[in-house]
């Protein structure tokens, strides 16, 4: 497919993630779903796990269920077990996640916590706190129950995305778009029978939930990264060599530490068929890298919110130069950019990225009715709309590029953060009278780190300040450096923080 051809239309699923995996195991039973440690498991008994799983959940149909299982089978089974159950996802890794994930747990009060064995730390202490009980899912009995009839309008799921307030954002998806995009991904990807594909993004990040079942209702192998070697590019790549991987989704940034492991390390080579680039803007060193390193190796862009699933692709082509676009519109979606009156910006121009689909959410969690950032495009009908901030410049090619943000919304290392959050965290500490948080890029515009800059109350602390944004982010802990500014911050004429002296200070 050239660039100038449009991006194929993805079936129409008509049915739930959770029935289109049991249509594979019904056609081919014997065959591998998951593979790990050495070992595998069938398609027939991951349905028969799921299903003991649903039996647990009987009578939770459309209530939040909270999976913290840790990586291997049983994981999936749990979040196969839940849809089936007809309940609400709330999928979350297991360890230290900080009052993040507690805050999240407290909002959203799962009707039950399913667990391997006794469940970690923080899933003990929700339970001990709330009488919510944990399930463990490799200790079920075999037992079937009535499965209700799960409408694709009913909620899947409930990602959670940074929010100003200091407080995560819940953002429910339904099973339509849980569906629609996951059969588009595994269509576009080649994913199939005998397609190894590994499972690498965390749970806490809602790309790990599409890789999941894009390769489940494909009928392809997942294969969960054990978690020792998640963020070790020297170990992970060995082990993507030793599982034959042929395909891997993760963000650019840990993309180049894989490639420099690969070419100026360990030597291993990169292996992959595919390499799917998701949540960072790429950059063109890193595509000619990966080209050079691996000629066969295909390379794709994603693009696209938590509040639309997903939004745009780009197959990056072999002969790739200068910066990569994030493509063109998924299907199922409508990007327009807008300028600050609403009007469609011509070729050339910059604007607002504005998504229509009815895969954008219903809305955040608790907020009040008119979200301004749903608000409708005139002239183009109620939506749904979504006003992501991004900008983007459509090229005469009819390609989007990405041109940043419009307001302080960041993302690092493939997390997106408002960085008001960060900066309300951080006037949680007693020490700290006011201060402001900057994204820092590197050379290819990538964000690599955060600049704090801090007004202190009494002596400048940072190793206490650090500790703390630990305690509330946990194991997603942010890159972080800290500078001390004397008296207060430099403000503008409109009182407003002047960041631009910030970033002069240094």
């Amino acid at each position: 497919m050239t660039q100038q051809e449009p991006a194929p239309t993805a079936p129409e699923p008509g049915l739930p993630v959770h029935l289109l995996v049991r249509r594979h195991a019904e056609a081919a039973p014997e065959a591998t779903a998951v593979s790990w440690e050495n070992g595998s498991v069938s398609a027939r008994d991951l349905d028969r796990h799921a299903g003991r799983v649903a039996a647990a959940l009987a009578g939770f149909a459309g209530r939040p269920i909270a999976v913290r299982v840790p990586a291997g089978p049983d994981r999936y089974a749990a979040l196969l077990g839940v849809l089936r159950a007809g309940a609400v996802l709330l999928w979350s890794g297991t360890g230290a996640t900080g009052e993040r994930g507690r805050g999240i747990l407290e909002a959203m009060r799962p009707a039950a916590v399913l667990t391997g064995g006794p469940g970690d730390e923080l899933s003990r202490q929700h339970a001990e706190s709330t009488g919510v009980p944990l399930i463990d899912v490799g200790d079920l009995p075999d037992a079937t129950s009535a499965e209700p009839d799960v409408p694709l309008e009913a909620w899947a799921y409930i990602a959670h995305t940074s929010g100003s307030t200091g407080r995560p954002k819940g953002v429910p998806q339904t099973h339509a778009a849980l569906a629609q995009f996951s059969t588009w991904f595994a269509t576009e990807f080649g994913l199939g029978p005998g397609v190894r594909v590994a499972q690498w993004v965390s749970p806490d990040h809602d790309p790990a939930l599409c890789e999941t079942f894009a390769t489940l209702v494909a009928g392809a192998v997942l294969c969960p990264v054990p978690e020792p070697l998640r963020a070790h590019p020297g170990r992970l790549l060995a082990w993507l060599a030793e599982e034959r991987i042929d395909v891997l989704q993760t963000v650019p940034s840990f993309a180049q530490q894989l490639l420099v492991e690969s070419t100026e390390r360990s030597r291993v080579p990169l292996t992959l068929r595919r390499l799917l680039l998701m949540g960072e803007a790429v950059s063109e060193g890193l595509v000619q890298g990966l080209q050079a390193a691996a000629p066969e190796l295909a390379l794709a862009n994603l693009y696209g919110p938590t509040e639309t699933v997903a939004a745009t692709w780009h197959r990056i082509p072999h002969d790739s130069k200068g910066i990569v676009p994030i493509g063109r519109p998924i299907p199922g979606r409508e990007v327009l950019l807008l300028d600050e009156q609403d009007r469609e910006c011509p070729p050339g121009a910059v604007g607002e990225i504005v998504i229509g689909s009815p895969y954008v959410t219903p809305g955040y969690l608790g907020a009040e009715p008119g979200d301004p950032v749903f608000r409708a495009v005139p002239g183009r009908g109620p939506g749904p709309w979504y006003r992501t901030g991004d900008l983007a410049l459509r090229r005469a090619d009819g390609l989007l590029e990405f041109r940043g943000r419009r307001d302080q919304q960041v993302k690092i290392q493939g997390h997106r953060l408002e960085l008001a959050e960060v900066e309300a965290i951080l006037l949680e500490h007693g020490s700290i009278a006011e201060c402001a948080v900057l994204a820092v890029s590197g050379a290819d515009g990538i964000v690599t780190k955060l600049a704090a800059y801090v007004v202190p109350r009494e002596g400048p602390s940072p190793a206490e300040w650090r500790a703390h944004m630990r305690q509330r982010f946990g194991e997603v802990m942010l890159p972080m450096v800290f500078r001390t500014v004397p008296g207060a911050l430099p403000r503008n004429e409109t009182g407003k923080v002047d960041r631009r002296r910030l970033a002069e200070l240094g």
